[in-house]
């Protein structure tokens, strides 16, 4: 979603194989030849580059154009800001929402040891967010994570790592507590160009029950 939006704001085009299967295809050896790991999202440019993890493809593509000022910082401190909440996206909302989702899905046991604390750190990063678009500028409140007057792949990369959590676990209760937050990600889908990146989210009216967690 990040990589589309990116994409787009830098003119690009971006082709999504039409035949791929996960767990077939990035297990072949065609693609493993290319992808060692067989992770996705994966990259093959015309060039015959190949590329593998989600940010630093996003980060390559976001680099690749006009937009690339916009998209990572015209200054070293705004770049190294954009860096941060990349960082951020992956390590404090990604990585903590993931045993949630897992366990959600039926895919990864429920083990309350690993998804309570994890979903206290998750709820800790949306803090942190609500804290700096809470913060006053020349212009008012934050409306983006780095520039004043534009998002910036900071933006598209936190959103990124929200989408799946907002459409599975994170549940209206949840969402009043975090207004500036949800002010910001309504901002970002009001852009043209990300609302067709990302699509429709249906976002989650009740926290589901997982498997195995007992009720409170």
């Amino acid at each position: 979603m990040k990589t589309l939006a990116a994409a787009s704001l830098n003119d690009l085009i971006v082709t999504i194989a039409p035949d791929f299967i996960y767990g077939t295809t990035n297990q072949s050896a065609a693609y493993l030849a290319k992808f060692p790991h067989g992770k996705i999202p994966a990259l093959e440019t015309s060039s015959g580059f190949h590329l593998a993890e989600s940010s630093a493809i996003a980060y390559y593509v976001s680099d690749s154009g006009p937009a690339r000022e916009r998209l990572l910082g015209r200054t070293v401190e705004e770049r190294a800001l954009v860096q941060m909440w990349i960082s951020f996206a992956d390590a404090e909302v990604f990585a903590n929402a993931s045993p949630i989702l897992g366990a959600i899905a039926n895919t990864q046991p429920y083990i309350p040891e690993v998804v309570k604390p994890k979903e206290e750190q998750f709820l800790r990063a949306l803090r942190r967010m609500e804290v700096h678009l809470d913060e006053d500028t020349v212009d008012g409140k934050r409306k983006w994570l780095v520039m004043d007057e534009e998002f910036s792949l900071a933006d598209l990369s936190v959103a990124s790592s929200l989408y799946w959590p907002l459409k599975f676990f994170v549940d209206e209760e949840t969402r009043r507590m975090f207004p500036r937050a949800m002010n910001w990600w309504d901002a970002l889908m009001d852009e043209e160009i990300v609302a067709k990146a990302f699509g429709k989210l249906e976002m989650c009216v009740n926290r589901p029950q997982i498997l195995g967690e007992s009720k409170e």
